[in-house]
């Protein structure tokens, strides 16, 4: 058995204000942290960075289980968002995350 979260978020308006978040941060981000990824949470101003969006993902959830992050490469056009986080608890093991969710 497998439990869902979905959390009750606007998209737009969940993107525009992590676009914003990250904005505020871009010049840091790209002086300490060019072509790593980054998982933003624009409501605590906090980042977490990794190698992979799954690495930056992990770490952010770690601290905020249930929370949905806004994923951005450091210095890339692109950014994509994940719209829905499963996970799962079975048996004990460490929560699984499905990012087929995840856009660009």
């Amino acid at each position: 058995m497998t439990d869902q979260v979905q959390p009750n978020v606007n998209l737009e308006e969940f993107g525009k204000k992590s676009i914003d978040f990250y904005n505020q941060i871009k010049t840091k981000l790209e002086t300490e942290a060019m072509s790593k990824y980054a998982a933003l949470d624009y409501e605590t101003q906090s980042y977490w960075l990794g190698e992979t969006a799954s690495e930056a993902l992990s770490k952010a959830k770690e601290k905020y289980p249930e929370k949905i992050f806004y994923l951005v490469q450091v210095g890339s056009p692109a950014a994509f968002g994940i719209q829905s986080v499963r996970v799962s608890n079975l048996l004990g093991k460490k929560p699984a995350y499905d990012l087929s969710w995840l856009h660009r």
